[in-house]
């Protein structure tokens, strides 16, 4: 391939990457704990937008990954935060042709749901209940608390091949970025 043929090539790959920017995304909705007699539960929404690349894939048959890491962090003026509870929330997205049903496969439960599109199974995914953060043996008084959830496509999860495709296309990146929220004082349920 000639120069000028590099150059096209590297202008139409970046100029598609440009056209799909707005198209996709994650987005945490809301998010909050709130108390109850065995402790603390977050609840959250988040919003997920595959991008055309990411949703033609899941159609072809790639499952994809999608991560939601949690932390809630006790507050310290002097050193750093005290990170009281850390979990990743891993779901596994996978379309199966001969269903025609979309799977979301929860691995920290180990359970799974089929659906017939697509929007049903991503808003499935998206609703957090009841996850439980702290017990209520573990607040102090007059304590700060930090919470933090972000969502994001796991690109080190897709298939060899594909992976090192995606490292090179934005398409791919998909991330919600922290979301994160004062907990000032919890008060016990």
């Amino acid at each position: 391939m000639n120069k000028s043929g590099v150059l096209l090539f590297l202008g139409m790959f970046f100029c598609s990457a440009i056209g799909d920017a707005a198209d996709y995304g994650f987005a945490i909705k809301r998010a909050e704990v709130v108390p109850s007699d065995a402790g603390y539960f977050l609840n959250a929404d988040i919003g997920y937008q595959l991008s055309s690349r990411a949703s033609e894939a899941l159609k072809h048959g790639v499952p994809l990954t999608l991560v939601v890491k949690v932390r809630l962090h006790r507050h310290r003026r002097l050193i750093w935060n005290k990170t009281l509870f850390s979990k990743n929330l891993v779901y596994r997205l996978s379309y199966h042709a001969l269903r025609n049903r979309y799977r979301v496969y929860d691995e920290n439960k180990g359970s799974q749901q089929y659906y017939v599109n697509l929007e049903p199974a991503v808003e499935a995914m998206g609703q957090i209940r009841g996850l439980p953060v702290l017990s209520s043996s573990g607040v102090s008084a007059d304590t700060k608390y930090i919470a933090q959830i972000k969502a994001f496509l796991d690109i080190e999860s897709l298939p060899l091949p594909l992976r090192s495709i995606a490292f090179l296309m934005p398409q791919w990146y998909i991330d919600s970025g922290w979301y994160t929220w004062s907990l000032d004082e919890l008060s016990r349920p």
